[in-house]
Formats: structure tokens, C-alpha cells, sequence
């Protein structure tokens, strides 16, 4: 068997470090950065969780901690999938209803159903979950509407789609603001800080 030179050797080497640099930088920007939850990074947490348009300067002397560290632990927590930060739209001060439409289906891909509900309601639905445990309802969509005429033609299309065996309706009206601060005190509690 003939050896193999230095340079061949070095080229395969080269070669292998680069395809794994590139593997490397894939993920990289494929992947949010992960966090370490650390003493330092819990607090920040806490304090953004509190007050979301709390000033990194803030919460650098309440935790005692120099700000340019705050800043760049900062960025890198909101910039994690850790948080997700989003506004709601008020539909009731729009003029709109919101309901939860209950639905039941016997078999069938649940993605196509899905799919097909979409396609004809997209200008009325919120958000469309799939459920377990419940054996009566295992998909729940709701929607924005504005009077009973207008829920009542989208609950007759949805009877139209096939598997679809029986839709309860649920009108939301009021949702109740609760503090989450002892439940995020529990999760950082389970957390191991480094």
C-alpha cells in the first residue's frame, strides 16, 4: 500500500476542518443563541419579565452589576428563544368578538383539515390549536367576527369539511390579567444556575 504524503494528509485535514466550520456557521445561523442561566442572567430575566421596557441602566444598579455586562447579556437573552416579546391587538375596543369554535373530528389527516379551515376563514382566525386528552375536542380555532351572522356562516363552512363531526362554540368575554411572578419565581427556582 502506497503512503500517503504530508501534503495529501494536510489537504484532507484542511478539508474536514472546513466542512466543519460550514457545518458549524449553518447552524449557527440557522439556531438562536442559547443562554446560560446564570445568577446574573436569571436577574436580568426577572427584571425584564417585570417590566419589559425596563432600561438596562435600571437594572444594573438594582442588581449591582456593572452595565456593560447587563447590555451584553441583555442582547443576547432577548435575542435567545427564551423570550418572545409580542403585542396584542384589543378586538373587543375594535368592535369585534372573540370566540373559540370547539371542534371534533372523527378521523382524517388533521392537517388538511386544518389546511382547509384556513383556506376559507384566514380573515377570521386567530390562531388554530390541536388538543389532546379531551375526546370530544381535538381542535380549537379562534376567531375574530363581528355579529352572530357572520359566526354562524363560518360554523356552516365548517360543517361542509369532511371528518368535521360536531363544532361547539365559546365567546370569549373578558380575560383575566394575572400576575405570573410566582410562577416564574417557580421556574427559576427548578432551574440549575451554573
Amino acid at each position: 500500500m502506497p503512503k500517503k504524503s504530508k501534503k495529501t494528509t494536510n489537504n484532507i485535514q484542511n478539508s474536514s476542518a472546513n466542512k466543519l466550520r460550514e457545518r458549524k456557521t449553518e447552524f449557527a445561523a440557522s439556531e438562536k443563541p442559547a443562554i446560560f442561566l446564570d445568577r446574573i442572567n436569571i436577574e436580568i430575566l426577572r427584571n425584564i419579565i417585570k417590566n419589559p421596557d425596563i432600561k438596562s441602566s435600571e437594572i444594573s444598579e438594582k442588581i449591582d452589576i456593572p452595565l456593560s455586562t447587563i447590555q451584553r447579556r441583555r442582547s443576547r437573552i432577548e435575542t435567545s428563544a427564551v423570550l418572545k416579546k409580542s403585542f396584542e391587538i384589543d378586538f373587543h375596543k375594535l368592535g369585534l368578538r372573540v370566540a373559540d369554535l370547539l371542534i371534533k373530528i372523527s378521523k382524517g389527516d388533521i392537517e388538511t383539515i386544518v389546511s382547509d379551515i384556513v383556506k376559507q376563514h384566514s380573515k377570521s382566525i386567530l390562531e388554530v390549536t390541536v388538543r389532546l386528552g379531551q375526546p370530544d375536542i381535538n381542535l380549537v380555532v379562534r376567531i375574530a367576527y363581528k355579529d352572530n351572522d357572520e359566526v354562524y356562516g363560518i360554523m356552516r363552512t365548517f360543517n361542509t369539511i369532511e371528518h368535521i363531526d360536531s363544532i361547539q362554540w365559546s365567546e370569549l368575554l373578558k380575560e383575566v390579567k394575572i400576575d405570573k411572578h410566582g410562577l416564574i419565581e417557580n421556574l427559576f427556582s427548578r432551574v440549575k444556575t451554573i
